[in-house]
C-alpha cells in the first residue's frame, strides 16, 4: 500500500476527519464496523433526488414507498407504503402509508413528505436523476396535479400518460424515490435550490442509517438512524467507504485487515483470493455493461454510421472478456444485459480488421482519423484497470487505422465533460437503476431522456420511438420483439460499442458473515454480521 494512502486510511479508520456539523460519531468496535474499499470518486451528491453514480449509501439512508427485497429483483414489496392499489389502466396508483414512521430528525413521516419529494425531483435544476420521473410525463408544471395527498396517510399518483407498471414500481424503489424529511430539508433551502446544496452531504431519511461523514474524494461513513422503526436495528453500526481507486491498493488493504470488503479487484486477484482461507469471494452477474461511446457531432468521422460500425468490428471482444476479465465478465453486445427481459444472447460482432477497414473506406475515411478517448482513473466495470482496458481498445482500433489519444481524468471530470456533450469518445459503464429493460433501452436509444445517447448527440427518432413503445408494454412476446428490433437498429446505426457485462465480485474477509447482495441494493447490512 502506498504510504500516503495507508496513512490516510488509518486516519480515517480512527475518525480523524471532519464530522458533519451538529453530529457526534459514537465509537463502534471492529465487530460493529464494516469498511468497504471502493472507488467512490464519481460521487457528486448524496441527495437521493440528485445522486446517480454511487447509490448504496443512499439506499441505506432513505426509505421508499416500495422496495425490492435484497436478492429478489422480481417483485417489489411495500416499505413506507403499508399497501397500494393500481387502477385497471395502470395510470393511477394509490398508496396507503404506514403510521408512526420516524425520520432520523425525529419528525413523523406523512403524505406531505411524499409530495415534497416528487416536487423536488422535477424542480431541482440540472438534476441528472430527474429523467427517471419525467419520462412518466411528470414535470414541474403538473406535479401538483399528478401527485396528491388525499389525507395525511394516503397519496394518489395519477400518471399523465401510459407507462409500464413494472417500470413505475421499480422506479419507486429506486434511490430517486427515497422519501425526504420535508420539514428538515425546507429549513435548509437556499436560493430556491430545494435544499440540494445542504442535502448533497447531509441526510434527511428514515432508513436504518444516516449520513455521518463525507469528505469528497476521501471517504463516506454512515451510522445508525436512532429513530429507525421500519425493521430491527442492524448489528453492523458503522459502514465506511474509503475512496481507494486502485485495485492493488484495495487488495493490500484487505490483506492488512484495514478493510473488510474489496469491491474493484481484478480477475487475477479474485482467483488468488479463492485459494486463501482468510477470505471468500462473493460473486453474481451484474445488471450493467461497459461500453465505448462515440460522439456523432464532435468527431466528423462518427457522423457516418459505417465508421461507428467499423469501430464495433475492430474490437477484440474475446480478448477483453477472456484475457483482461477472465471470470469477471460475460459476453454482451446488446443494450439490455443478461438477467432482464429483452436480453438477447446474439453477438453480431467479432474482431474483423479487414471489414473495419472496408467500412472506413466506404465512409470516406480510408486513411483513418484521430479521436480523443476519455477514460476515468481507477477501475472499469469488472475490476480491470480503466487504463488497461483503454489501452486494449486503443491498440485494437489502431490496427484498423483509427488513432486514439487516451485522456485519463478523474471520474467526476469525465462525467462533467460527457454530460456536457463535450466528449469525442468515452469509456464508461451503465448499471441498473430499476430492474426493467426500459432502464437500458431509453438511456441508450431515446435522446429525449437526455441520458447516454443524448450525451453523444445521437438523435434518432426511430430508435427513440421503439424504446418508448416497448417501455409502455408488459413483458409479452410483442415487447420482446420491439427490443429485438431496437438491438438490431443500434447494431447498424448506434453510437455505442457494448464491450461486456461484468460480474459483481467482492473479496470479503472471513470475519464477515451473511453476505447477501444484489445488483440494485448492494449488500444487505441489516442481515450482515461480523465476528
Amino acid at each position: 500500500m502506498r504510504r500516503g494512502v495507508a496513512i490516510g486510511l488509518a486516519l480515517f479508520l480512527i475518525g480523524v476527519w471532519a464530522v458533519v456539523p451538529g453530529r457526534s460519531a459514537p465509537a463502534y468496535g471492529p465487530q460493529q464496523t464494516v469498511v468497504i474499499a471502493e472507488d467512490i470518486s464519481s460521487v457528486v451528491s448524496l441527495d437521493p433526488q440528485v445522486g446517480y453514480e454511487f447509490l448504496i449509501p443512499v439506499h441505506n439512508v432513505y426509505s421508499n414507498l416500495v422496495q425490492f427485497p435484497t436478492g429478489n429483483l422480481t417483485q417489489v414489496r411495500p416499505q413506507l407504503a403499508q399497501s397500494y392499489e393500481v387502477s385497471k389502466d395502470a395510470r393511477t396508483y394509490t398508496f396507503h402509508l404506514r403510521h408512526g414512521v420516524k425520520f432520523a430528525s425525529g419528525n413523523t413521516f406523512s403524505a406531505d413528505d411524499v409530495v415534497y419529494t416528487f416536487e423536488r425531483v422535477v424542480n431541482i435544476p440540472k438534476d441528472p436523476a430527474s429523467w427517471l420521473i419525467t419520462q412518466m410525463g411528470i414535470d414541474a408544471k403538473n406535479v401538483d396535479q399528478v401527485v396528491k395527498a388525499t389525507d395525511p396517510y394516503t397519496v394518489v399518483i395519477s400518471l399523465p400518460k401510459p407507462f409500464s407498471p413494472g417500470a413505475f414500481l421499480s422506479i419507486m424503489a429506486n434511490a430517486v424515490g427515497g422519501i425526504v424529511d420535508s420539514k428538515t430539508v425546507k429549513s435548509h433551502v437556499q436560493n430556491n435550490d430545494w435544499g440540494s446544496g445542504w442535502l448533497a452531504d447531509h441526510s434527511a431519511g428514515s432508513g436504518p442509517y444516516q449520513l455521518t461523514r463525507w469528505e469528497r474524494q476521501v471517504a463516506i461513513e454512515i451510522t445508525p438512524n436512532p429513530n429507525y422503526n421500519l425493521g430491527p436495528a442492524p448489528s453492523i453500526k458503522r459502514i465506511v467507504w474509503p475512496n481507494i481507486m486502485e485495485n492493488t491498493v484495495q487488495r493490500d488493504a484487505l490483506g492488512r485487515g484495514d478493510v473488510d470488503i474489496a469491491v474493484n479487484l481484478s480477475a487475477s486477484q479474485i482467483a488468488a483470493l479463492r485459494k486463501e482461507s482468510k477470505y471468500y469471494v462473493a460473486q453474481i452477474p451484474d445488471l450493467g455493461m461497459e461500453y465505448l461511446g462515440m460522439d456523432v457531432k464532435n468527431v466528423p468521422a462518427f457522423t457516418k454510421p459505417q465508421v461507428r460500425q467499423a469501430v464495433r468490428w475492430a474490437i477484440d471482444y474475446d480478448g477483453i472478456v477472456k484475457s483482461l476479465l477472465a471470470g469477471n465478465a460475460l459476453p454482451l453486445q446488446g443494450v439490455i444485459p443478461k438477467g432482464l427481459f429483452g436480453y438477447t444472447p446474439d453477438l453480431p460482432f467479432h474482431r474483423d480488421v479487414a471489414k473495419a477497414k472496408a467500412l472506413l473506406q466506404e465512409a470516406g475515411f480510408g486513411s483513418g482519423f484521430t479521436a480523443d478517448l476519455l477514460v476515468s482513473t481507477g477501475s472499469a466495470a469488472g475490476g480491470v484497470g480503466a487504463a488497461d482496458l483503454a489501452a486494449k481498445v486503443k491498440n485494437d482500433l489502431a490496427a484498423a487505422g483509427i488513432t486514439v489519444n487516451i485522456r485519463q481524468v478523474a471520474a467526476d471530470e469525465l462525467y462533467k465533460t460527457y454530460r456536457g456533450q463535450q466528449s469525442q469518445m468515452v469509456l464508461a459503464n451503465w448499471f441498473v437503476d430499476y430492474p426493467d429493460p426500459d432502464d437500458f433501452a431509453k438511456p441508450f436509444a431515446d435522446y429525449a431522456q437526455k441520458s447516454l445517447c443524448w450525451r453523444l448527440q445521437y438523435y434518432s427518432d426511430p430508435a427513440a420511438k421503439l424504446a418508448d413503445d416497448a417501455g409502455s408494454m408488459e413483458n409479452t412476446p410483442q415487447r420482446g420483439a420491439l427490443y429485438k428490433r431496437l438491438n438490431d437498429m443500434m447494431d447498424q446505426d448506434g453510437p455505442f460499442a457494448i464491450l461486456y457485462q461484468p460480474m459483481i465480485s467482492y473479496g470479503v474477509s472471513a470475519h464477515v458473515r451473511n453476505m447477501v447482495f444484489d445488483a440494485v441494493n448492494g449488500p444487505d447490512f441489516e442481515r450482515m454480521t461480523k465476528q
